[in-house]
């Protein structure tokens, strides 16, 4: 019988799920802190003591790794609207189904070192430089992927961003900007800045009060997502909220995203565009 050291399984388990959480970022353009992975992670450790159970019947494996998988997305990711975290769900748990199938090849065909393999866990031993080599190999092919698609992105073409509320529509012209990686840390959706101008009619009225100035101490910031940022004025605050729906337009090719719509009591300072979004989103 195969001796499983607890603390082995733990480590192994979180720090595989980090990663997962990090790839799946990756290919969702998505952003989740420090703190959300590492919350993530030990959802998935959590997860790995699945391995102690009698085997479950394959529809039953399937389940428990599928609520296992939307636990951890919630956890790092956020929820960010049901078609968003169906998104993350989803990558997450394929990305989660081919490492296990990597996994269970192994076990079948070599079993390295002793390997165990149960109710889609599996704890091996191995020496701490390889494990952490190896997931950095594989994260940086990762990324490598990821960037050589996302440079086939036109960053000199026209966009125009449409914003849809309980109030209103308002259509801006909108320059995609790499460098705009805020995101909230509560629901991980990236942050597109627009002018107050432009948004004013369509925009909640406690953030038209902040943003005019009128008595914003006794403005009602419900349903308000209050970000701190930096800006090339300094240190400010965004204040964001969810809109009905966002679409981005290119000429005859629209796209609808989830994001946040934000605004500075500095502005963009812009007489070109009246918004700025990360063109990962696309």
């Amino acid at each position: 019988m195969r001796i499983i050291y607890i603390d082995i399984l733990l480590f192994l388990n979180f720090y595989i799920t980090y990663f997962l959480i990090a790839g799946t970022c990756c290919f969702l353009h998505r952003h989740a802190d420090l703190s959300r992975k590492i919350l993530g992670g030990l959802a998935g450790a959590l997860s790995s003591l699945a391995i102690f159970l009698p085997e479950l019947p394959i529809l039953l494996s399937l389940l428990q790794k599928l609520f296992f998988s939307s636990l951890i997305v919630l956890l790092s990711l956020g929820f960010g609207g049901i078609k968003s975290f169906l998104k993350s769900s989803l990558a997450f748990f394929i990305i989660n189904c081919v490492y296990a199938g990597i996994m269970l090849a192994l076990w079948l065909f070599s079993a390295p070192m002793g390997m165990v393999y149960n109710n889609g866990v599996s704890y091996f031993e191995l020496p701490i430089w390889i494990i952490i080599l190896s997931t950095a190999a594989a994260y940086l092919i990762l990324r490598t992927v990821r960037y050589i698609l996302d440079s086939k992105t036109e960053l000199n073409q026209k966009y125009s961003v449409e914003i849809i509320t309980d109030k209103g529509k308002a259509v801006l012209t909108a320059f995609p900007d790499s460098g705009n990686k805020l995101t909230d840390f509560f629901t991980g959706l990236p942050i597109i800045f627009c002018s107050t101008e432009k948004c004013l009619e369509i925009c909640p009225a406690s953030i038209s009060d902040i943003l005019t100035g009128e008595s914003p101490e006794s403005s009602n910031l419900s349903g308000i997502r209050v970000i701190p940022c930096f800006t090339v004025s300094g240190n400010t605050a965004a204040f964001c909220f969810k809109p009905k729906k966002i679409i981005i337009k290119n000429g005859e090719t629209k796209k609808e995203v989830s994001a946040l719509i934000g605004f500075t009591k500095s502005g963009l300072n812009s007489d070109e565009f009246d918004a700025v979004f990360n063109p990962n989103i696309l």
